[in-house]
């Protein structure tokens, strides 16, 4: 799996041509080959100036026949260009490196005993084999391209597609972000998995592939909470199996409405690991463009820790890390400490563990003020922590028959 006609040919655009490509000895198979980029990359690294001279000094060995070999690479170009010859060497090096990949990870595949574990890190070989032949930037590049970023933002104007449908947030925070993980911290019974759902349904509305993983609840649990949020029918009469003619018939409806909307529901995935492997899938397959996780204190990690916190500490980084990864946002709950019920919720409230508060960009708090009617509760949302933005709270109402916070509006 490999051209040594086309291993000259890139060489030769690379020193004769002063073409500027991102590559390294693994690329090339041929050992002299391996030598010159080394040479040109060292050369590169100390900012001089690629020539037949400057690699044939770097090259110390045999620098007689090197000066020789190089002086005979233009014989290689023949009709392929530079763009060619570098698309063509990066598919032979993507190949030879699947192969290794594969290689090295058939025998774990056959002993391991948590192949979650073995699947995620096969994932992850791939997806940096399929990265190899991104250039890297220039700090200059990428000035111009968050400038252009911009410009162009200016010109279509507020993009609300990651908004989540409740005015006063949006306001605070201009949605979700990409690249951005955002943690609802709350005590049992205030509303976090309701919120979630209903930001994840708002969001999913507009178009955005979105994936609603959750660890505590099943699929016939979540599916019902929406069609109470969208029919207001009650969801005691769902579970008594008391309803009315005209309560079907709006079920009826509003299960076809929520059936086409992109949204990926997983109830099976307990590990960190899973997590990953289902986030990449999704977003190679389908575009994902919105996780949430109900909620992080219940996924385990199949790393080893001395504690829970350490367990929690890693789970957390790998959310971050994954965020800006696949380029999107990520919403995930949080179980807050004992404490958090009797007084307003602080940063110091997120249960067991601090690199929670660390690794967020955004942390909201849901807190009960007081029941003034009816299953109708009187929620504080509260903005702890926002790295782009300013703290701030939020009034709204909880219907809990209907699974809905009210004031709710649609962009």
């Amino acid at each position: 799996m490999w051209d040594e006609e086309i291993e000259k040919a890139m060489l030769y655009y690379i020193i004769f041509e002063h073409e500027d490509y991102l590559l390294d000895e693994n690329d090339f198979v041929g050992e002299r080959n391996q030598k010159i980029i080394k040479a040109i990359n060292e050369l590169k690294a100390e900012k001089q100036d690629i020539s037949i001279m400057s690699i044939k000094s770097k090259i110390k060995a045999n620098s007689k026949q090197v000066l020789d070999y190089l002086i005979t690479l233009g014989e290689y170009i023949r009709i392929v260009s530079g763009e060619e010859a570098y698309t063509r060497l990066i598919e032979l090096s993507k190949k030879r490196r699947l192969v290794r990949l594969l290689d090295i990870e058939r025998q774990e595949i056959i002993d391991c005993e948590n192949i979650d574990i073995v699947a995620e890190r096969i994932i992850k070989g791939i997806n940096k084999v399929e990265q190899i032949n991104e250039k890297e930037k220039t700090f200059l590049q990428k000035v111009v391209d968050v400038t252009e970023q911009i410009e162009k933002n200016t010109l279509k104007g507020t993009d609300y597609s990651l908004y989540t449908g409740i005015t006063d947030l949006d306001n605070m925070m201009c949605g979700l972000h990409k690249q951005e993980l955002t943690i609802i911290g709350a005590r049992p019974g205030v509303g976090k998995t309701t919120l979630a759902l209903q930001i994840a349904e708002h969001i999913a509305q507009k178009g955005i592939e979105t994936a609603f993983i959750s660890l505590e609840m099943s699929d016939f649990q979540i599916i019902q909470k929406m069609l109470t949020n969208k029919t207001k029918v009650k969801s005691y009469k769902m579970r008594l199996g008391t309803l009315e003619e005209q309560d079907l018939e709006k079920i009826g409806i509003a299960s076809a409405e929520i059936a086409k909307l992109p949204l990926h529901l997983i109830t099976n995935a307990r590990t960190i690991q899973h997590i990953e492997n289902i986030a990449r899938k999704l977003k190679n397959k389908n575009n994902l463009g919105l996780l949430v996780i109900d909620y992080i204190q219940l996924i385990k990690n199949k790393g080893k820790f001395n504690n829970r916190e350490q367990e929690v500490a890693d789970i957390t980084r790998t959310l971050k890390l994954l965020s800006l990864e696949l380029d999107i946002p990520i919403l995930g709950l949080c179980q807050l400490n004992r404490n958090a019920s009797k007084n307003e919720p602080t940063l110091a409230d997120l249960r067991e563990s601090g690199s929670i508060e660390q690794d967020a960009d955004n942390v909201l708090f849901l807190y009960q003020e007081n029941e003034n009617e009816e299953n109708i509760v009187d929620i504080t949302l509260k903005i702890a922590k926002q790295r782009a933005g300013e703290t701030g709270k939020i009034h709204l109402k909880f219907n809990k028959a209907n699974s809905e916070f009210k004031g709710v509006i649609r962009c």
